[in-house]
């Protein structure tokens, strides 16, 4: 009887430690899972316009447009150097005195040559103007008279040789007050009622007479001319009742107004030389610009040709007498580095120094071509430095590169942005850019953990304000990693509801993957892992 209750001890006491360390076992797996447990939460989101907006951001480094180095031209020596670096300097400014070994070096020479290059210069622009002035041209339009030359005649400069009496227009002279005379401009509308006719014609202000002219009866007059095309039969002293209209109001004439004598203009030659042709005759009508006659004057493109020969003559002459005496710079800017000293021997391929012009600022940006087609020319760009955290910068996309450079299996294009202002940036700086590829002020947008797919349309969840839950398709827009714009299915003041995801570990959103507009590439961009845009309101 005693063995038997031994048995039944041990067979309870076995059971007891098996009932424990399945406890311990179960209540570590429940410990396990809940630090894996997600928690749901469901949001809800009143539609309100917002503004959304895609940007590509990269990081770059802070160059000049235009950046040059200077290389000797000679053999020789540094003689002087005129200029420091930080320099602000003019475009051919001196900069750099050399020596040379074998080339002469007479200042005087060098003068004299180049006063002989003024007056060479001076010469041909003579002889370019004397060849547009071979030919007599009619100032104006209207019938030829007092023509008296004949080829073969030799005839002077600036000598008149026939008189154009303008007869497609008659001049009406017209007299205003004071006031109105004021508010009328040449070129204002006029009407002219030609009494005699009793017809009406058009015309414009074509000249105003600020003398005060004595009318009778202690007022003034201030005389207007009237230009009106003359259709034929009206003569000279016909008169015209004078209304002239501009946006200010409409102005009569104190009086009639009346035709006064036509205009001439005498056709001048500019040239001394031969008559070679005459191409119109006294009572001909002639247009405006054309030729009434030619003068033949010397042989002028065989002494054009003589006098630009003459200065590359006199140019090498001085190339040759001061051969890499001086060395000027080739523009405008700032000295960026010296690489010489004085009395150092230099050749013919030594940089001297580096200049750029550190007012015109541009950063070039390598962008995956993923987003290429984002980038066009004109966007503007945001630019931050970590040197200059308070500050900001603007710029423009001003070069799209037609060129993709592949590596590590990424392609990727050169962006260049040019600063609109470096302000305090210098060459070399890095830089961070944002390019705004595209944007949209006052729409709808909602968050992207509220978008779900149901049999291949887009979908969000609406609650009626009855507490009903419905889904409504919806039409995208632009998109972002965080919202969406919606186009249509959706109104401001909607209350839209979804689950928010979150777990211990990580968070989660609603599962839907795959909007419009966002890109991921494992392993690609700027950055480790898996790239995707960054997109952050401008």
């Amino acid at each position: 009887m005693k063995n038997k209750n031994v048995k039944i001890a041990v067979v309870v006491t076995a059971i007891l430690i098996i009932a424990v360390i399945g406890f311990k076992v179960a209540t570590k797996k429940t410990s396990a899972g809940s630090e894996d447990a997600s928690i749901s939460k469901e949001i809800e989101y009143q539609i309100a316009k917002d503004n959304i907006s895609i940007s590509v951001s990269e990081s770059g480094s802070v160059n000049p447009t235009d950046k040059r180095i200077i290389k000797s031209d000679i053999n020789g020596t540094v003689d002087g150097i005129n200029v420091i670096e930080g320099d602000l300097i003019e475009k051919n400014q001196l900069l750099i005195s050399l020596q040379s070994n074998t080339a002469s070096n007479s200042r005087t020479q060098i003068n004299d040559i180049e006063l002989n290059i003024e007056r060479a210069k001076r010469d041909l622009n003579d002889l370019y103007k004397s060849k547009g002035d071979l030919n007599i041209y009619a100032p104006s339009s209207g019938i030829i008279s007092g023509l008296s030359i004949k080829e073969g005649d030799q005839i002077n400069a600036n000598s008149n040789i026939a008189t154009i009496k303008e007869t497609d227009y008659s001049y009406i002279e017209a007299y205003l007050a004071k006031e109105q005379f004021d508010k009328v401009s040449i070129g204002d509308t006029a009407s002219l009622f030609m009494t005699k006719y009793f017809s009406t014609q058009s015309g414009i202000v074509d000249e105003k007479n600020s003398t005060p002219i004595q009318m009778g009866g202690g007022t003034f007059g201030y005389a207007i001319t009237i230009k009106m095309k003359n259709p034929g039969g009206y003569s000279i002293g016909d008169l015209a009742q004078i209304t002239v209209t501009n946006s200010q109001g409409t102005y009569q004439g104190m009086q009639n107004g009346k035709i006064v004598d036509v205009k001439e203009e005498k056709a001048t030659s500019k040239i001394s030389g031969k008559v070679k042709s005459i191409n119109t005759e006294n009572g001909k009508h002639v247009n405006e610009g054309d030729i009434i006659a030619t003068v033949e004057g010397s042989d002028l493109t065989l002494d054009i040709t003589e006098k630009q020969n003459s200065i590359e003559r006199f140019q090498s002459q001085i190339n040759d007498l001061s051969e890499g005496s001086t060395v000027y710079s080739p523009m405008k800017g700032t000295v960026l580095q010296i690489n010489v000293s004085e009395e150092e021997v230099v050749d013919r391929t030594t940089a001297l120094m580096t200049v750029a012009d550190l007012e015109n600022m541009e950063v070039i940006i390598a962008v995956d071509e993923l987003d290429i087609n984002k980038i066009k020319l004109g966007l503007n760009a945001n630019i931050t430095s970590d040197v200059y955290p308070n500050e900001k910068f603007a710029g423009k996309v001003s070069k799209i590169s037609m060129e993709g450079k592949n590596q590590s299996g990424v392609t990727t294009y050169d962006i260049t942005i040019k600063l609109d202002d470096r302000k305090a940036l210098m060459s070399g700086m890095n830089v961070d850019v944002e390019i705004l590829a595209d944007f949209k002020d006052n729409v709808i947008t909602v968050p992207i953990e509220a978008i779900h797919k149901l049999k291949g349309e887009y979908m969000v969840t609406v609650k009626d304000i009855s507490g009903n839950k419905n889904d409504v398709k919806v039409q995208l827009g632009l998109a972002t990693k965080n919202k969406v714009e919606i186009t249509s299915g959706l109104n401001e003041g909607d209350i839209v509801v979804y689950t928010s995801v979150q777990s211990n570990k990580t968070q989660t959103n609603s599962g839907f993957t795959g909007m419009p507009g966002m890109t991921t590439r494992p392993g690609g961009g700027s950055g480790t892992g898996t790239r995707q845009e960054s997109y952050r309101p401008w």
